[in-house]
């Protein structure tokens, strides 16, 4: 039986870098980059080639960046160098980012045509101002455009992304935003709080930004999960939102331990038990793109077992004892039950059946939590 593998693309161009934005990407790059970018990818794809016997790949995800800013013939290229390489499942979910400034009816249609299934729109806010603090090029009028755009070209699954605490922003702005996103009835909404990335232009007017204290962003936080809810969302994730069987399946590999091959300047792998990954150096990329897989170690049985508890407690599944008991021989309430007891007295985890998970306000809080359960802090 085959094993299944996923795909992360990392395209690194960007028409302008947004405020708070410490990705790698690059502005001001010439289309004849972009396509030596591409080879340069499929390079890379080919190099897998003695290791793809055996896997089937069911995800794929071009992330950013903005890929809308690579050309169609170029995403057709990096598509046919994965399907040339890997066994690709028909019902594989193929994900493509894409900003509202970057994309019209033409490009889409070619997606389609070239098998993207499921379209991730960046939204931010629906607030122009809130866009205007941080730095999008789009108005929330060309956002909702080119969700209905998206849905007309034959996209059934969408889903977009906002973010919460920004400058400028209220608990009613962020109520209005977060209605205006439902109106639309996207698949899946993503939801990020703000988060002062050091490099960032942000990062260098801090003290003018006037960002919210921390109870004001929990209530920012729960004001999501609440209206989401309400509205049939799932909050499977942290940061995640899902209609009934629209969840994310590349972004829940990551969270369930799954291998997943990262492919591009910057991007990381975890693949054959080991984690490696690029620099974010362009040049040495477009140079040599070759994976560093065989230069990294195995995993140790103790770092995977962090890795497990760290990565399910951020899903709303939490963590199943017969899973982790058939992984590591013993039971995780068994192992970690000193330090599972007093976040069980204060509410903080939820025993239900064989799953132990964080409760909606304990995974607001979730790195505190972890490190109390993983490190004893």
């Amino acid at each position: 039986m085959s094993k299944r593998v996923g795909i992360y693309i990392h395209v690194p161009f960007c028409l302008r870098k947004c405020h708070y934005c410490d990705f790698c990407s690059f502005v001001g790059v010439g289309e004849d980059v972009r396509r030596a970018y591409a080879t340069a990818l499929c390079d890379e794809l080919r190099a897998y080639r003695p290791y793809a016997a055996g896997y089937e790949v069911d995800t794929v995800y071009f992330g950013g960046g903005t890929p809308s800013l690579l050309a169609a013939e170029d995403m057709a290229r990096v598509l046919g160098a994965i399907r040339e390489v890997f066994s690709v499942r028909e019902d594989a979910e193929i994900t493509a980012e894409v900003n509202p400034k970057t994309a019209d009816r033409e490009l889409l249609s070619r997606w389609r045509e070239l098998g993207i299934c499921r379209l991730s729109i960046g939204v931010q806010s629906f607030d122009d101002g809130e866009l205007s603090a941080l730095g999008r090029l789009h108005t929330a009028r060309e956002a909702e455009e080119l969700f209905s755009l998206a849905r007309k070209t034959g996209f059934e699954n969408v889903t977009i992304d906002l973010m919460y605490a920004i400058p400028t922003q209220t608990r009613e702005s962020f109520r209005r935003t977060l209605r205006r996103a439902i109106a639309l009835r996207p698949d899946h909404i993503s939801a990020y709080g703000l988060k002062i990335e050091e490099g960032t232009p942000f990062a260098e007017r801090v003290e003018e930004l006037h960002l919210p204290d921390g109870d004001a962003e929990a209530d920012l936080y729960m004001d999501c999960v609440r209206i989401l809810g309400e509205a049939g969302y799932r909050h499977y994730e942290i940061s995640n939102y899902a209609l009934p069987g629209r969840e994310s399946r590349h972004n829940l590999r990551y969270w369930q331990m799954g291998e997943y091959i990262g492919i591009g300047v910057a991007a990381h792998s975890y693949f054959d038990g080991r984690r490696y990954g690029h620099s974010r150096d362009l040049a040495a990329y477009l140079s040599c793109p070759k994976p560093t897989l065989d230069t990294q170690e195995k995993q140790t049985e103790e770092e995977r077992e962090y890795e497990t508890v760290m990565l399910a407690l951020r899903t709303a599944d939490g963590i199943d004892e017969r899973v982790f008991r058939a992984a590591f021989g013993y039971g995780f309430r068994e192992k970690y039950a000193a330090r599972l007891a007093p976040l069980a007295e204060a509410g903080l985890v939820l025993y239900e059946g064989e799953h132990t998970r964080l409760s909606d306000g304990a995974m607001y809080v979730c790195l505190a939590v972890l490190g109390h359960l993983l490190d004893g802090e």
